[in-house]
């Protein structure tokens, strides 16, 4: 009490101010602020670090917008294919025969027979159209039948919606010369080789299956379809489906409910039920003319199941295709791919290995497409 009284305790100046929390300073000396700023170093690496992150998410969002435009580019480079699939599985299911039993022999009856003036033919192009005498401009396979497709070019005959016309499906290596519009100067651009799957399309009112199949005129087992693929370019029923398509492979066989029929028969080399060995099926053959196993006779008859596989690279790899390779069907040939159907696994996949290797961008679309209208049986008469 004394110290604080008096004021002259050794913890009180004379002012009255504690001497144990401020000291008195020299004369002409300051306190100063002790709150920091950035200092230039600091900043440049904030900035340094900013401009790398900035740089970072820049080349993020361009190799996103070159992937996004390059997949976009290439769905939209496969679309016509993916297009022409559908149509090709489509137009397929609904193939018919309309087979009826008839005398074996109408002088001389001994039985009735399954019987049909309608037809179906696939397999290598080169094998069932020989006679047409084409070059390997036209690889792989080829398939052709009728169905209640009602195409018209007489506006009279429209009303024919489903009216049985001939349809079919096969590669051509050629110029887009004769497909180019009138207006266009000759040879502006300049001609576009390419792989084309073509289709055909008869028209109701040229529907000439029955001059050949109802025993009017000599007939052979193409004239069907052989007429039509031999007019001039300009006026065969032919157009193109999807450019780029370089292989179409075709392989008929049973389904499981008709395999059991058969009581798990197959032939040796056979596989997957296959109707058609060397990949060959055609409804006009018999057993007189061809004699195969009775389980298997394809006379008169549609392959319940059709495995259809399209191949087709994109336009960079189709402009490169006449530089490394322009004779596809000689490579197919030269290698014995698809002439056996029991190695067709096997073929696939080195072919695939072909373009591979050649930096080709291709698309592979496999289906395997129910017949409707095919009943499958065994034997032929009753």
């Amino acid at each position: 009490m004394k110290n604080i009284i008096d004021g002259t305790g050794p913890g009180v100046d004379s002012c009255g101010s504690s001497q144990g929390t401020t000291k008195s300073l020299p004369a002409g000396k300051r306190i100063h602020s002790q709150q920091g700023g950035f200092t230039i170093a600091e900043l440049l690496v904030a900035a340094a670090i900013l401009v790398m992150l900035v740089a970072l998410l820049l080349n993020m969002v361009t190799q996103t917008s070159k992937t996004w435009k390059s997949t976009s580019g290439k769905i939209e480079q496969f679309r016509d294919a993916r297009d022409a699939f559908d149509s090709i599985t489509r137009r397929l299911g609904q193939a018919t025969l309309n087979t009826y039993l008839d005398y074996n022999n109408p002088t001389n009856p001994t039985a009735f027979m399954r019987q049909s003036q309608l037809r179906f033919l696939s397999g290598p192009t080169e094998t069932i159209l020989a006679p047409l005498s084409l070059t390997n401009s036209n690889p792989t396979m080829a398939i052709f039948f009728q169905a209640p497709n009602g195409f018209a070019t007489n506006s009279s005959n429209s009303i024919l919606q489903n009216a049985l016309n001939t349809w079919g499906y096969f590669i051509e290596y050629a110029s887009d010369t004769n497909n180019r519009p009138s207006f266009l100067p000759v040879g502006t651009p300049l001609p576009r080789l390419r792989y084309r799957l073509m289709e055909l399309m008869e028209p109701t009112e040229n529907f000439s299956v029955y001059n050949y199949t109802s025993g009017q005129n000599n007939y052979t087992n193409i004239d069907w379809i052989s007429n039509s693929l031999s007019l001039p370019f300009t006026n065969r029923p032919v157009h193109v489906v999807a450019e780029n398509v370089v292989a179409m492979i075709l392989l008929p066989h049973l389904s499981p409910t008709d395999y059991s029929k058969t009581n798990s028969y197959a032939p040796s080399g056979y596989t997957n039920s296959s109707l058609a060995s060397n990949y060959i099926y055609d409804s006009s053959q018999n057993l007189n003319t061809n004699p195969i196993d009775p389980n298997l006779d394809t006379h008169n008859q549609l392959p319940p199941v059709v495995q259809v596989t399209l191949i087709a690279v994109d336009e960079t790899s189709a402009i490169r295709f006449p530089t490394l390779y322009a004779n596809l069907g000689s490579y197919i040939a030269a290698n014995n791919y698809f002439i056996n159907a029991t190695n067709f696994t096997t073929d696939l996949s080195n072919f695939q290995s072909y373009l591979s290797s050649h930096q080709f961008n291709y698309r592979v679309f496999t289906t395997d497409v129910m017949i409707k209208g095919a009943k499958w049986s065994g034997a032929e008469t009753n």
